[in-house]
């Protein structure tokens, strides 16, 4: 089956279950779930309280194990998804440098006729003043410009003005040649990078198809348990729901916490999610959970940019969504160790967050960067410029370059809200393949997956972040 570029993503596959937005992610073989209690099995502990509350404790069990597989079997589909848009990147460069260097020869053409066009008023010229060997058949007889300039040039009495005249032109001409020499070159890298776009654009639909394939099994079964469990406890699906997204937020807060803390950074405080330092250490290495290595070495530095920092708590979000296994790969050059501490301004990052939860709802589109449509780079880009903030391009790795580049790479330890969470499968920016806008107390504001959109989440997969996050309005 080929599906549109809408189907697939850099984000998170998030399907409504009754209404319910319940995060469902696959991609790859998912491993299998433990079992759950059967209906029978559930409605027999209900009339006694401790079968009920053990039956409870079995189907949560159940439920954070599907939500575990889902978010390992998301990644695949992901990485496809930012494969192409890096392949689409590189061909809109290629197509840039192409119209660059096609203006560039349009030009050197225009000043090299003009300056071949002197000399041929030099030869007219010269012929009639008793120029030695020059004549008015060597203009007529020269097949072009470039022939001109030949004969010309094998002529032996010329004056320092002639001569003058001659390297002129024959610079210019040289600077056209080389140019069209630079104009092949970049037309061959523009069908390179034209048919690269279209394999990853295909296999990113081939790898959505096979995780499609898999998201209604998924979001049948936890739909099943938070019946079960909304039966047992006598509530509603949607308020079970609301309580496990809520749980999802609480441990991902605990999760950051205790990966940042093993691995030797300095720690956040509480649940809040603001992020203090208790310390000072900065651990290159810290955070990733998966073998990750040192963050790699940023791209050229740009104009930096002004501060920002914490925004108020977020309101319960969506829920969970989807990663799946990493396909490692050879760790880039690591970059120096960025600074502990940079400081926020508030009102920057809380105005980026702010426009960014007012797309909440809005769809998901591979290359989306608003106002109606957002894919994740796009909308992290977006919400920060609404602020007059750079973020180095519409790209997950290029943004983690970029602010690396300008110093703004804090330590994970240290996030705030308003900060950007980078997923990566292999521990460095190379591996980078996805982005969000963290909101404070484990939840993170994403453009997930078509289908789903723009959504406001608990943290998924803790263990995928790189080390560092961006703070964009941080003063240097």
């Amino acid at each position: 089956m080929t599906l549109s570029a809408r189907s697939f993503s850099c984000g998170i596959a998030t399907v409504a279950v009754l209404g319910i937005g319940l995060s469902v992610v696959v991609a790859g073989p998912a491993q299998a779930a433990p079992s759950a209690p059967s209906w029978d099995d559930v409605k027999a502990a209900k009339s006694d309280a401790a079968d009920a509350q053990q039956t409870v404790d079995e189907l949560s069990d159940r439920l954070t194990s599907l939500q575990a597989a889902a978010d390992r079997a998301g990644i695949v589909e992901q990485q496809a998804g930012q494969a192409y848009a890096l392949a689409a990147s590189q061909q809109q460069e290629a197509k840039d440098t192409l119209a660059d260097l096609s203006a560039q020869s349009k030009r050197a053409k225009g000043k090299a006729d003009d300056s071949a066009g002197q000399v041929a008023a030099l030869v007219v010229e010269l012929s009639r003043t008793g120029g030695g060997d020059l004549s008015t058949t060597m203009l007529t007889d020269a097949s072009d410009s470039g022939d001109l300039l030949y004969r010309v040039g094998t002529m032996s009495h010329l004056s320092e003005r002639s001569a003058t005249i001659l390297a002129q032109a024959r610079s210019d001409q040289k600077t056209v040649d080389s140019l069209a020499d630079q104009q092949a070159v970049a037309t061959t890298a523009l069908s390179k990078a034209t048919e690269a776009t279209k394999t990853a654009f295909a296999t990113a639909n081939d790898v959505s198809a096979d995780a499609q394939a898999r998201v209604q099994k998924q979001q049948d079964q936890q739909g099943e348990v938070l019946r079960q469990l909304a039966y047992l406890k006598g509530t509603s699906v949607a308020t079970e729901s609301a309580y496990w997204s809520a749980q999802q937020a609480k441990a991902a807060e605990t999760a950051l916490a205790a990966q940042t803390s093993s691995n030797g950074t300095s720690t956040t405080s509480g649940d809040t999610g603001t992020g203090t330092s208790s310390g000072s250490t900065t651990n290159p290495s810290a955070g990733s959970g998966s073998g990750s290595t040192t963050p790699s070495r940023p791209s050229t530095p740009s104009k930096p940019s002004t501060p920002a920092a914490p925004a108020p708590a977020p309101a319960p979000a969506p829920a969970p969504a989807k990663p799946s296994t990493p396909t490692p790969s050879k760790p880039s050059t690591p970059a120096p160790a960025p600074k502990p501490t940079v400081p926020s301004s508030p009102s920057k990052a809380a105005g980026a967050i702010s426009y960014a939860r007012t797309q909440l709802g809005k769809p998901y589109l591979i290359g989306g960067a608003g106002p109606n449509s957002w894919d994740c780079s796009g909308l992290v880009m977006m919400a920060y410029s609404s602020q007059g903030i750079a973020t180095g391009g519409h790209n997950v790795v290029w943004q983690y370059n970029y602010f690396g580049s300008i110093g703004r790479l804090v330590p994970l330890s240290q996030r705030q809200p308003g900060d950007i969470l980078f997923y990566s499968s292999n521990g460095t920016a190379s591996g980078g393949y996805h982005d969000s806008i963290y909101t404070g107390n484990g939840m993170m504001v994403e453009a997930a997956r078509p289908g789903v959109g723009v959504v406001e989440r608990a943290v998924w997969t803790p263990s995928q972040l790189l080390p560092y996050v961006a703070r964009p309005s941080g003063s240097l």
